[in-house]
């Protein structure tokens, strides 16, 4: 008798892996992020109150179009 078939494991769970470790990633990327943004806060609050809350702000907003991809195309429009 020959042997056994391979399960279909590998192929399927190795996309799922793929997954995983991209979700893994943005998870890692969101709290540096973050951590960022606390260490920028500090930074601003010795710089002064009202550059903190315009600082702050269009640095965040940067960050996350960035993350979405926005931003890849507002660069490439400038060129």
């Amino acid at each position: 008798m020959s042997s056994p078939a391979l399960p279909p494991g590998p192929e399927v769970s190795f996309p799922l892996l793929q997954e995983e470790q991209h979700q893994r990633e943005l998870s890692l990327l969101r709290k540096r992020l973050e951590e960022l943004e606390t260490t920028q806060r500090k930074q601003l609050q010795d710089l002064g109150p009202s550059r903190e809350r315009v600082m702050v702000g269009a640095y965040r907003d940067l960050a996350r179009s960035k993350i979405a991809g926005e931003g890849d195309a507002q660069s490439e429009d400038s060129k």
